[in-house]
């Protein structure tokens, strides 16, 4: 017990002298209270740091998610696709890829993108009219030699890629100078100046149906909806439009190329 009491007493009076020395030290004391200082404006900003973590975490699972939809669309499409106009499923794919990264960097609905060339081509990339329309989209080379310039020039419009990109600009830009996504495919097949544009609009638009259908994971109904025919009796779309959630949808563009096609 005695032994007891006599550390703990050497305990107190080791303190105190630690105290006193720190009181009457000033560089001790000064240090002291620094660190004192420093202890109380860090842990705000450790805690602000571990939120701005949390939310970036979150911000990076969001895009994971997005990115997981995306890919399933994209895959959805391209087996609607391949399916409807006979393509093999790789190629297919490459095209539906190109369609959405140019649709995101053109603002463009990437699922119009894919409904033209459907309409145009077959997705077919080596199309040619008598005219001279070319490729995936039809778009009219010797018009547009310009525009294939960045790509490698007019050689590059039976490039897939090329053909998209140049298409899907002209697009864009029709549908802005025009006014509605309708307005834009009239001048985009050249019947900008006529009656109207021999139900070209109303087709490419209920493709685009179509594959918005594929898009939400419907590939049978959009392939039975394909069988029964584009048009309905009164002309327009037979295929309700579905909104599909697509990186960046459009409302701009211009066209590709048939006889007197704008493009």
């Amino acid at each position: 017990m005695a032994t007891a009491r006599f550390f703990v007493t050497l305990a107190g009076c080791v303190t105190l002298v630690a105290a006193g020395v720190v009181v009457g030290n000033a560089s001790v004391r000064d240090r002291l209270i620094q660190h004192v200082q420093v202890a109380g404006w860090i842990k705000p900003i450790t805690e602000a740091a571990a939120v701005v973590e949390t939310k970036a975490e979150a911000a990076v699972a969001r895009a994971i998610v997005v990115d997981e939809k995306v890919e399933a669309q994209q895959r959805h499409v391209t087996q609607y696709l391949a399916r409807r106009y006979r393509v093999a499923d790789d190629a297919v794919r490459v095209l539906v890829a190109a369609a959405y990264d140019t649709g995101r960097e053109l603002g463009l609905d990437p699922l119009l993108i894919l409904a033209v060339m459907a309409v145009e081509s077959s997705i077919n990339p080596l199309a040619q009219s008598p005219v001279g329309a070319q490729g995936l989209m039809q778009v009219m080379t010797r018009v547009h030699t310009d525009k294939f310039e960045p790509h490698g020039g007019e050689h590059a419009a039976l490039d897939p890629i090329a053909n998209i990109k140049v298409g899907s600009a002209i697009l864009s830009d029709l549908i802005r100078r025009g006014g509605s996504v309708e307005r834009g495919l009239q001048l985009y097949v050249g019947a900008g100046n006529l009656p109207d544009d021999g139900g070209y609009a109303a087709r490419v638009l209920n493709e685009r149906g179509r594959i918005a259908v594929a898009a939400a994971g419907r590939v049978d109904a959009a392939i039975v909806a394909g069988l029964r025919g584009s048009l309905s009796a009164t002309g327009k779309p037979a295929v309700a439009q579905q909104d599909v959630a697509v990186p960046e949808p459009s409302t701009a563009t211009q066209p590709a190329g048939k006889a007197d096609k704008a493009v």
